[in-house]
């Protein structure tokens, strides 16, 4: 077709026309009809008709009613020839229609999010063809200035960087003069930007990801109640792409509506940050308000706690109803003496005591904080009589103020310091009292004393006693200062003392010389063979504790005044682990062979083993030979020939050849029972004897 309907109607006659679509209506007659179009090859040809009504001409076509004021010239044919024509337009107009209607919608439901402004270019950018990028500018009252806030399609990290003058560049020029602008051809674009600085321009070629230049462009001021916000500039980089005056009314109209959404997107904001603002001062002023009355509480209770004196217990709970981060009290040795739940998962680190910041804290006595991961702990001294007893250490998150519960956490340090140091003095007392009790019963004290002693501490003259020497090992010890081994030395008391606690054996444990002793107590009226089974398991139990010990058990005896004769099988027994290396519990009925030895004085067993062995120990001396030896490996592997070769790396005719000489120096016959027994147990004293 030549020409648009409009063309037709303005070169031969001036006349109002209207074009209605029949189904809904709406008048489709617009700006757009002034729009090139290619027509449909052979359209549908329908017979139309046409009347006259109130000196109007109705056109009756398939779809559509054209109607014409005043007489026209234009006859049913023609306009019949225009049906694809206006198929066209109404199909445009519904389009453009749809996409104000979406655009619409879609700014509605996302008006408040962050990413509003790149939801705009982007819808804009969908609902214009050949469209591709854009850039959504807003005037900064501050510097007077457009700054691009959001863009598609471009680099941000150049794009950021541009800074518009009022009547600079294009966007520029439309916010200056508020005019909507519409550009074709790269030329065109070129000159148009001259007007940009340097600084501007640079960075604008830069933001292109790839030519510096689009085939055409739009630019539309965001207005809002005669105030122009910004600018809203679309662009096509795609080759052959072409803006037209309907695109800059599409454009113009989803502008006006973007325009709206940024205004009360502003005062939202406006008023959201005015609430957070003053949400922010309340909960400044509630939380300055709750840690008053946290410290103000606190204070009171543990004031009134160590008043009734009801112990570090009461204080813990105490910490524990008031602080709600996870924290736990460690001694000196860094055992946990009381934690919650939250610090039961947590772990000290392995260098804490070495830690700089920890060792200024037991310079100064004053806390300090370690930074960890995504947290940090907070480390404060518990002082001791002589020096820090330990540490009160609080797990607090990074962003935590950690000044808002300092108070709490200091003062609750400093009472529980009081009290630990008021128990301690009160368990060296009682340690005191039981060490004389002890002290008295192997001095021989008067029984009269030491019954009141024993009842003073909960014990029965007449029930069955057993007694527990127990050591740490030398290399647990080495290297510690004196009172480091002291706590060492309370944690195994504390170990007895619970162990007791649980099988419900009354005794008490205390120090005795340079040993730690635990005195069991068992009731009469249960009989000797329970006191000897409870005190097997106990022992069994020693046996299982993985503690650097070495412990010695003396057999149970009846009343309190035999409880010296317990004491010596014990201390016979640790006797006997002076030549063992590894820590181990050593009972005095269980011993075997050992508690034969321990039962003798070293003159008896020297003569038991000269009586036996005598004559072999001189042949050896006399011919400097290895005899001995030799008959030991056959003793100790009763009498396996390929074993004791093994050892002695000899041939088994030599073997023999040594047996059967040892055998007549002896003057007695290995397979006669008695001489063999008696062999076996002369050879087990001389062991013992050698390692003494």
């Amino acid at each position: 077709m030549s020409g648009s309907i409009w063309d037709h109607l303005t070169r031969h006659q001036e006349k109002q026309v209207y074009i209605i679509d029949r189904a809904t209506r709406a008048v489709i007659s617009n700006a757009s009809s002034t729009l090139p179009v290619r027509v449909k090859e052979d359209p549908e040809k329908v017979p139309p008709s046409f009347y006259v009504k109130d000196d109007i001409v109705i056109y009756e076509l398939p779809d559509h009613q054209v109607m014409v004021e005043g007489e026209t010239d234009i006859d049913v044919d023609f306009w019949s020839k225009q049906i694809p024509w206006l198929t066209y337009l109404f199909e445009e107009n519904k389009h453009a229609s749809q996409v104000l209607t979406d655009m619409a919608n879609t700014l509605a439901s996302k008006m408040y999010d962050e990413d509003i402004l790149e939801v705009v270019i982007q819808t804009v950018i969908e609902a214009v063809p050949f469209a591709d990028t854009g850039f959504l500018f807003l005037h900064d009252k501050q510097i007077d200035k457009l700054l691009i806030h959001a863009a598609v399609g471009f680099r941000e990290e150049s794009y950021r960087k541009t800074r518009l003058k009022k009547g600079e560049g294009v966007s520029g020029q439309v916010y200056a003069t508020g005019i909507p602008e519409v550009i074709n051809g790269e030329k065109n674009i070129r000159k148009a930007m001259t007007s940009m600085s340097d600084y501007n321009y640079t960075h604008y070629i830069k933001a292109t990801k790839g030519r510096e230049f689009p085939d055409c462009m739009i630019s539309v001021p965001l207005m809002f109640e005669n105030e122009i916000l910004g600018v809203l500039t679309i662009d096509s980089f795609e080759a052959g792409g072409y803006f037209t005056q309907a695109d800059l009314s599409l454009v113009k109209a989803l502008a006006d509506h973007a325009a709206i959404v940024l205004t009360h997107g502003r005062v939202y904001a406006n008023e959201k940050k005015k609430r957070e603002e003053y949400e922010t001062t309340l909960q400044a002023l509630r939380k300055e308000h709750e840690m008053v009355r946290r410290t103000t509480d606190f204070h009171h209770r543990l004031t009134n706690i160590a008043a009734r004196g009801e112990g570090a217990e009461a204080i813990f709970n105490a910490l524990k109803q008031t602080i709600s981060y996870p924290f736990a009290v460690y001694d000196f040795l860094l055992h946990p003496y009381f934690e919650t739940e939250g610090a039961a998962r947590k772990e000290l680190m392995p260098s804490f005591l070495t830690h700089p910041r920890v060792k200024n804290v037991r310079k100064t006595h004053k806390w300090n904080q370690i930074p960890l991961e995504k947290e940090r702990l907070i480390v404060l001294p518990i002082i001791g009589v002589e020096d820090i007893w330990g540490f009160l250490c609080v797990w607090m998150p990074e962003d935590d103020i950690v000044e808002n519960d300092i108070v709490l956490f200091e003062y609750g340090a400093t009472v529980l310091s009081l009290e630990l140091t008021k128990e301690e003095a009160i368990k060296e007392a009682e340690q005191g009292v039981k060490g004389e009790l002890v002290e008295g019963l192997l001095s021989g004290k008067a029984q009269k004393t030491l019954e009141v002693q024993a009842a003073n501490l909960g014990l029965t003259p007449g029930d069955y006693y057993s007694m527990v020497l127990t050591r740490l090992t030398p290399g647990s010890v080495a290297g510690l200062l004196p009172q480091h081994v002291k706590w060492k030395k309370e944690e195994i008391i504390r170990a007895f003392e619970e162990e007791f606690d649980k099988r419900g054996i009354k005794g008490i444990v205390a120090y005795y010389r340079s040993y730690i002793f635990a005195m069991a107590s068992f009731d009469e009226q249960n009989g000797k063979k329970q006191a000897r089974l409870e005190m097997k398991q106990l022992v069994d139990r020693l046996e299982s504790w993985h503690l650097p010990l070495q412990t010695g058990v003396g057999r149970v005896h009846k009343n309190l005044n035999n409880v010296n004769h317990s004491l010596e099988d014990a201390e016979k027994c640790m006797e006997l682990m002076t030549k063992e290396n590894d820590p181990k519990v050593i009972s005095f009925v269980s011993a075997g062979i050992s508690r034969f030895l321990l039962q003798h004085s070293e003159e008896e067993l020297n003569l038991f083993v000269d009586d036996i062995l005598g004559p072999l120990l001189q042949y050896d001396r006399k011919k400097k030979s290895d005899f001995m030896e030799t008959l030991i490996s056959y003793v100790r592997y009763d009498k396996e020939l390929k074993q004791v070769t093994e050892v002695l790396n000899v041939h088994h005719n030599t073997l023999y050849y040594r047996i059967s000489r040892i055998q007549a120096i002896l003057d007695i016959d290995f397979s006669d029972f008695e001489d063999w027994f008696n062999v076996q147990l002369a050879c087990h004293v001389h062991d013992f004897l050698e390692q003494q």
